[in-house]
């Protein structure tokens, strides 16, 4: 790979880790594929078209949001017409409405709400629709990324999105103590009206860990022991939600776990090299430049990505590495990235 190249990935920024929810389908390369089996993307999309409530599991970085946005996001292909995804965002919500059914239900109707207002012309329907039939080339990828939508099986439907508005709204009105998760339910009810399921989408559930000092668990305790039992229960919508590594020994978590349908693991390539390079290539490729991932390192630049990840299983650690590393090697104009460069990038990271 030329500087000039690696110069061209570094000034689109080819390698960024962090992208919006809708966007992380584009870039996903399904672990089915890297695994060659069909225990990751193919099952949480089974499950999801049976109603299923899911966990995905794994470490931070791993991959969970991107596995849910390729089966369940905006791009999503081939995922039964009946069933609508709805993103549920939940991190960033104070406890209470992270952690107390009826201030989560009327936080899930509230979303419904704003997702049905971004009701679209029919031009604009069509747009998205050519947009999300093929999203490789790097201007449908651009294309794509103007869609900032949670549920565009529900917006591009204007009749069926207007009257779960209505609906929506009406019983916002009535959302008191006692009432909140009788009005999710009806709202549910509104969709299945439609021949339609929704399918809640809570891809953001494993951020409330420890970190510098600050201990969240217990705000995932409380969504384990409340919120959950509320959807699987009370609610009877399927779910999927994610969970840190660190859940998984929560006494909270594992009762959650036993009114879930599967527990979805996410999987180590067994061949990580092979899937660093697939999953750069991916990139390399939607950015437009002609050449291939292997050309960018030296082989103890690889070794030392390859061994980064296998210790972490971190692609978005992967991914800030290789980054660094470009903007790195473009600094000293030094082609290909060497091991060198990549020690420092981890560094610099660190």
């Amino acid at each position: 790979m030329s500087l000039e190249q690696l110069e061209a990935l570094d000034m689109t920024r080819t390698f960024e880790a962090t992208h919006r929810f809708e966007d992380l389908g584009m870039f996903h390369v399904p672990f089915d594929h890297l695994t060659e089996s069909n225990s990751t993307e193919a099952s949480l999309k089974a499950m999801a078209e049976r109603g299923g409530k899911v966990v995905l599991a794994g470490p931070s970085g791993a991959g969970k949001s991107s596995v849910i946005a390729s089966v369940l996001g905006p791009l999503a292909e081939n995922l039964s017409e009946e069933i609508v995804p709805l993103r549920i965002p939940v991190a960033a919500l104070n406890a209470e409405t992270a952690t107390e059914p009826r201030a989560f239900a009327q936080h899930l109707v509230r979303t419904v709400i704003r997702y049905s207002t971004e009701i679209l012309s029919e031009d604009e329907r069509q747009e998205m629709r050519r947009a999300a039939a093929d999203a490789t080339s790097t201007k449908e990828a651009e294309r794509a990324r103007r869609w900032t939508v949670g549920a565009p099986k529900l917006i591009m439907d204007g009749g069926f999105a207007s009257e779960v508005k209505s609906g929506a709204e009406e019983l916002n009105e009535e959302l008191t103590a006692g009432g909140a998760i009788d009005a999710v339910a009806r709202l549910v009810a509104i969709f299945r009206a439609h021949g339609r399921e929704p399918y809640f989408v809570i891809d953001d559930s494993d951020r409330w860990i420890r970190i510098e000092g600050t201990d969240l668990l217990e705000v995932a305790n409380a969504f384990f022991r409340r919120i959950v039992p509320m959807l699987a229960r009370e609610i009877g919508c399927g779910f999927v939600f994610a969970a840190h590594d660190e859940y998984l020994t929560l006494e909270s978590y594992r009762s959650a776990r036993e009114l879930c349908s599967q527990v979805i693991h996410l999987p180590t390539p067994p061949h990580p090299g092979d899937a660093i390079f697939a999953i750069l290539d991916r990139r390399i490729g939607l950015a437009g430049v002609n050449a291939m991932s292997a050309e960018l390192f030296d082989q103890g630049a690889i070794d030392a990505l390859v061994e980064r990840y296998v210790d972490n299983r971190s692609l978005r650690g992967m991914l800030s590495t290789v980054d660094r590393a470009t903007q790195l090697a473009c600094t000293e104009r030094i082609a290909p990235i060497t091991s060198d460069l990549i020690q420092t990038a981890l560094a610099d990271l660190a």
